[in-house]
Formats: structure tokens, C-alpha cells, sequence
């Protein structure tokens, strides 16, 4: 239940905020729509500020072994327990003798003879796994080791293990007692010591070291005694291990903006799978649900934007953006306007569009293997410009007022009795907006490790578009040149017609800063253009440097939640809304020098990427893989996905993080028709600056 909630009934802030009874508890999962609050809590700690964590090493087994399931089970929950072959065979009455018979081959070469413990039965396990990754084979020996589940091994609990592998591949005990030795001093050598954690072994597994190489060769090669029956698909068996991890302690709070519907309830499960077992933070929490923004006159959007100002990182759930069939459907006094664009006045930001690399997720550019973020200007040019319509002949002017000089006016077009009249636009931008988009895009180049490249229609809008172009020039010039260069990134300018062809034919790996309507068209292209629009998220930078908001990019998935409410389980891809989270404690972590909550988040964005890519999906993401005809043995349900993902947390944050690159190698050569960088000098900048 939800024991953070606030009691009693506060008189009115000054904010605005309406006081309101405080809900009860609910044994719920998550929180109810009728249920609001806007509260600052904390993270639930439980009784102590460490989590004890069983987690599991998930191994497919070819069906011959599968059979042995049971004895399996009855050894993994009595450690202690030895069993034999007649024991064997009472609990696997199906399984083949031979199987049996081969196994105690293998294995009975310890005292006491004739009897097989659980860590040799997890090592006939690795042995005989249906897989070719020979790396997760060696990672799953630590746990089958660590018998004491003390999250160490010691040399010789190591040799013992090294001893099974190596008898179990060549049967030449005078191979193994003169191999596993140096092996083991290999290990150990990493570390200085007669004992090491998961992390060290993990990094020694992950290496380049002769002999782990040839270890891995040696478990990659399949096992020909005990080949899978034709035709007949693995089984998947967890090794299993109980390991302590410290609670992570935030000292700054972030802020907390819940949404509707079916990511509304995926936030709830997010929190209490991913986020709440791991970290002891304050969390400032409102409500943005329709319902309550309708509630509070959409005072709580305001003030959850001004709460992200205070404290600089703002993680936001999806919301509705109401319709005139949502004003029916909620009952509301007036079609409030979405969050979004109330909030990113507030702020003065720009949103970036990132998306989420999955390997095996087929991409309609495949050439796309780094991510390409789109930034967009949300500010002026059509989307705030003057229309009207001549439906005759005239002239059609421009005029500008200065403040304290004499009008300016330009004739822009004169329709003629024959042109039957016409449509016209004026649309405009100001230079403080432009700075501000400058900066949020060199902010978070520089903070993503990417180069950044400007595109604009400059070849044939020289005035206005040229003023993006000298604005972004100025400002790296006398702000960000040295701190590009300390990274090894650069900014370039391109006609966009240029950029277009070059992103297209390039594998990404840089943020694209984009004008308002280039931005919306681009965004939507480059997000269908990495497979899903479920793995694009999106964070809204401002020009500070320091204030962030994270989202995923997608809606609230209006059509589960209706599947919901009548009772049936949905497979909704919560990899987004998991991935704001991810990106908004990266900022909290960068802003208060926090090394351990910057591991964490990269290790929860590792553990959803690593469950996905073995085939751990959801069904949107399964159809993306295997097309409509999707059979429900390819995805997995809502809940069952995210508890994967956190039992391959636990896991990644026992290990080293795998580092990926994500920046592109080289800036994009010059073109030749003219559409590369409009190189400036400090004359024509202010010849240019001057004429506009």
C-alpha cells in the first residue's frame, strides 16, 4: 500500500493547491485514478538500507536434460542435499537412463562417490545449455559456486568448479589437475587476493586473456554426447543465488509528474520493481492525471513545472491531451490544454528525441546503429505565424514598427485581377529563443558524448534562417568550442536537403538540431525509422544546462488500458516510460556527482536491453521481430516482462557494466553542391549580423 501519502487536510498553499482528504491505503499495485496527491515521500527502505536479492541466471536446456527438472529443483532448494542414482531415477522416472548414467560419469569423481550435489548439477547444466553464448555460460558458474551465498568465491571453491568443467569436456583428469591450476592463478591474479566478487570474475569472463578465450571456445563447442531430440524446442532452468545489495542513498529529491491511463498503471509497477528496492531518495510528487489537472483549474501543471525549476530533474508519466470526446468521456469543465506545452513554456526548453537500441530489433534504416536525437526549436515559424487569404487582387506587404524609430515595410507580392488572389503567411522568431534552442542543443551534445549538427533551409531563406545559423556559430564560438574540442565532438552546419541524404546513408551517432516544422517531420521519420515509436523517449533540456525533463514519447496506450478495465492482461512495451526514469536519475547522478546512481541508471537501461535482445519482449516489440503473425510464446506479459527486468538488474549491478559505442566516428565530409557548412569569418558574421 501506499504508506507515502500525506495526512490530514493542509490548508490551502499558496500556490493555489486545493487541500483534499487523503486517500487510504490500497492493496492495489497501483495507485487508482480517483486516488491523488501532490507530496513530497520518500523512497519505501523497509527495515534495513540493503535489499537481499534472489536472482537468476536463465539457461535453456535441451529437452533430454529437461527431464531431470525435478531432481534439479530438490537440489537448488537443499544445498546440502546429495543425491544418487536411484534417487535419480525415482524423481525423473522419464528422464534416460543414459542421461543419468552420464552424468555420474562426468561428476562422480569427488567424495562421497556415487552421489551428485547441486553445484555438479549446474555444471552439467552449463555444460549441455542449448545456447552459444559461452560468455553467459561462464558468468553463471559464480553463483553455482558460491555455495555459502556470501556474493564471494574463493580460490579453492573456483578450482573445484574449474576442475568439473574441464574433466566434464577432455575426461582426462591429468589435463585438468594440470590446466585448472592456471586458469585459476590467471583469476585470482586480477586481484590480489584468495577471494573475489561477481564483478571481478565477471570482468576476468569478459576479457581478453588467453586462457579465458580458450575457456570459452571450450564451452561454446556442443556437448555430442547429449544432443537435443530433432525437431523438439529447449527448455529454460534458473541457477539461482541470494545476493545483498546496499541501498543506493540520494541526498536531492526529483520530481515525480504521473500521467494517465495504461502508463499511468506500468509507472506504479515500474517503481516498486525498478526503482523503489534500490534507491532511498525524496521524490516531489503531483498528480497529472486529467481528472485532477480539471480539479485543480491545471494549477498542478504549474506548479509541477515550478517544482522541476527548484530541483532541476523532473521525470513525467504520459498524459492526455483532451479532445472534445475526452471533455465527454471525464466530464470536464474545459478542454485544458496538454501538459506539455505548458510546462515547456514554463521551462524554456527543448525536447530531444532519443531512441532505444535493441539488436535484434529490426530497423527500416539498418544502417542505423548508434542513436541519432533529434532536436526541435518548438518555438515561432509556422506554428505561430499570421495567415490570411486574398481572394482578390492587391498587395500583399510587410511592415515592421520599431519601438523608437520609423516604420519598415517591404512589398512582398502583388496579386494581379488575373491571379484570382491567394494565401500568405508571416511568421516570425526571436533572437532569445534561438539562443536559448543554441544552448540546449550544445548542453546536451556535450552531455551525451555526441557531435551536433545545425540543418536549416539557409540556400534559400539567407535572412532568416542565416540567423540560426550565425546565432548557433556565435554561440559556439564563445561558449562551447573548447569543451567540444576536450571531447573530441564537433558542430557542423548543413542545408537540409544535404543533412537528409547524410543521416540517411550514415549509422547515427550525433544530435541533429532541427528548426520547428523540420523538427516535428524529422522526430516522427527518425523514430519510425529505428522500428518502434515504443523505444523513443524524450528529454526536455533547458538553456541552463542544469534542468531537465525526462518522458517517454509515446501516449498513454489508451487501448490496453480499455483491455484493463475489462479484465484482461495486456504485453505493454514499458521500455520507454522505464527509460525516462533512467535518463532523469542520470541527470540527478551528473548534477550531484553521484558515481553509484549513474551506474544504476545505466545498468537498468543494460538490464532491459539485455532481457529484450534474448528474446524477453513485449508483444509490439515480438511483432516488430516476427510480423503480425506473432504467436503469444514470443512475447510475454506486462508484469512478467518487468520482473524479468529486474531480476537482470540485480544481476548487471553485481557486474561491470558493458561500455557500447555511441558516438559517431567522423563528421560527415563536404558535399558538392554547395550545401555544407556556411563557414563564417569574423567580418562576414557581422556584415550578416549587421543586415539583419
Amino acid at each position: 500500500a501506499l504508506a507515502w501519502l500525506p495526512g490530514g487536510s493542509p490548508s490551502v498553499p499558496s500556490s493555489g493547491r486545493r487541500p483534499r482528504p487523503t486517500p487510504a491505503p490500497s492493496s492495489s499495485p497501483w495507485r487508482p485514478l480517483g486516488a491523488r496527491c501532490f507530496a513530497m515521500y520518500r523512497t519505501p527502505s523497509g527495515q534495513s538500507d540493503s535489499t537481499v536479492c534472489v536472482v537468476e541466471h536463465m539457461v535453456p536446456v535441451t529437452p533430454a536434460v529437461a527431464r531431470l527438472k525435478p531432481a534439479f529443483d530438490a537440489l537448488r532448494q537443499d544445498r546440502e542435499l546429495m543425491l544418487d542414482k536411484a534417487e535419480f531415477l525415482e524423481l525423473c522416472p522419464r528422464a534416460s537412463p543414459d542421461i543419468i548414467d552420464g552424468l555420474f560419469g562426468i561428476f562422480d569423481t569427488n567424495e562421497p562417490f556415487g552421489k551428485i550435489r547441486y553445484s555438479e548439477m549446474c555444471a552439467f547444466v552449463l555444460l549441455t545449455s542449448d545456447t552459444d553464448r559461452s560468455e553467459e555460460k561462464l558468468e553463471a558458474i559464480f553463483p553455482m559456486v558460491d555455495t555459502d551465498e556470501d556474493n564471494l568465491i574463493t580460490r579453492t571453491e573456483l578450482t573445484h568448479a574449474m576442475r568439473m568443467l574441464y574433466y566434464a569436456r577432455f575426461r582426462d583428469s591429468e589435463y585438468s589437475d594440470a590446466k585448472v591450476p592456471l586458469v585459476v592463478a590467471e583469476v585470482m591474479s586480477e586481484v590480489g587476493s584468495e577471494e573475489m566478487s561477481l564483478r571481478q570474475f565477471t570482468e576476468w569472463v569478459r576479457s581478453d586473456k588467453p586462457l579465458i578465450i580458450e575457456l570459452r571456445e571450450l564451452l561454446q563447442r556442443p556437448f555430442s554426447e547429449l544432443l537435443e531430440e530433432e525437431g523438439s524446442s529447449p527448455d529454460i532452468w534458473s541457477i539461482q543465488a541470494r545476493m545483498t545489495f546496499e541501498k543506493i542513498k540520494v541526498d536531492n529529491p526529483i520530481v515525480e509528474l504521473d500521467g494517465d491511463e495504461m502508463t499511468r498503471v506500468l509507472w506504479q509497477m515500474i517503481k516498486e520493481k525498478l526503482i523503489f528496492p534500490f534507491l532511498d531518495m525524496q521524490i516531489d510528487y503531483y498528480d497529472l492525471s486529467i481528472t485532477y489537472r480539471d480539479e485543480t483549474d491545471d494549477q498542478v501543471t504549474s506548479d509541477a513545472a515550478h517544482a522541476i525549476v527548484r530541483h532541476n530533474v523532473g521525470i513525467k508519466c504520459s498524459t492526455i491531451a483532451p479532445d472534445r470526446a475526452r471533455v465527454l468521456e471525464f466530464n470536464l469543465r474545459k478542454m485544458w490544454p496538454g501538459p506539455n506545452g505548458t510546462i515547456r513554456n514554463i521551462l524554456d526548453g527543448t525536447m530531444f528525441h532519443a531512441p532505444i537500441i535493441c539488436a535484434n530489433i529490426p530497423r527500416f534504416v539498418p544502417g542505423w546503429e548508434k542513436p541519432i536525437i533529434v532536436g526541435r526549436h518548438a518555438h515561432g515559424d509556422q506554428y505561430q505565424a499570421t495567415q490570411l487569404v486574398a481572394e482578390g487582387s492587391g498587395t500583399f506587404k510587410v511592415t515592421f514598427v520599431p519601438d523608437d524609430g520609423a516604420p519598415e515595410e517591404v512589398v512582398a507580392y502583388t496579386f494581379k485581377p488575373s491571379s484570382g488572389g491567394g494565401v500568405m503567411l508571416g511568421m516570425y522568431n526571436t533572437r532569445e529563443s534561438i539562443e536559448n534552442f543554441a544552448k540546449c542543443c550544445f548542453e546536451h551534445s556535450l552531455d551525451q558524448g555526441l557531435p551536433l549538427y545545425l540543418s536549416t533551409q539557409w540556400s534559400v531563406l539567407k535572412d532568416y534562417d542565416g540567423f540560426f545559423v550565425d546565432v548557433f556559430q556565435r554561440t559556439f564560438e564563445h561558449s562551447y568550442e573548447k569543451a567540444f574540442e576536450q571531447q573530441g565532438l564537433w558542430y557542423q552546419h548543413r542545408d537540409l536537403d544535404d543533412m537528409v541524404r547524410q543521416v540517411i546513408k550514415s549509422s547515427g551517432g550525433f544530435v541533429w538540431a532541427c528548426k520547428n516544422y523540420d523538427g516535428d517531420l524529422m522526430s516522427d521519420i527518425v523514430a519510425q525509422g529505428y522500428g518502434s515509436p515504443g523505444l523513443m523517449i524524450s528529454t526536455l533540456v533547458c538553456p541552463d544546462g542544469k534542468t531537465v525533463l525526462t518522458e517517454a514519447a509515446h501516449g498513454t496506450v489508451t487501448r490496453h488500458y480499455r483491455a484493463l478495465q475489462r479484465g484482461e492482461k495486456t504485453s505493454t512495451n514499458p521500455m520507454a516510460c522505464i527509460f525516462a526514469w533512467s535518463r532523469g536519475l542520470a541527470h540527478r547522478a551528473k548534477l550531484d556527482g553521484h558515481e553509484r546512481l549513474a551506474e544504476f541508471s545505466r545498468a537498468l537501461e543494460e538490464a532491459c536491453i539485455t532481457c529484450v535482445e534474448r528474446g524477453l519482449m513485449s508483444k509490439d516489440l515480438a511483432a516488430c521481430v516476427h510480423g503480425n503473425d506473432v504467436t503469444p510464446d514470443q512475447w510475454v506479459l506486462t508484469e512478467d516482462l518487468l520482473n524479468a527486468f529486474a531480476n537482470e538488474l540485480k544481476l548487471v549491478l553485481l557486474k561491470p557494466l558493458r561500455i557500447q559505442a555511441r558516438a559517431q566516428e567522423e563528421p560527415f565530409g563536404a558535399n558538392s553542391d554547395g550545401g555544407m557548412d556556411r563557414t563564417l569569418d569574423g567580418a562576414s558574421l557581422a556584415s550578416t549580423n549587421t543586415q539583419l
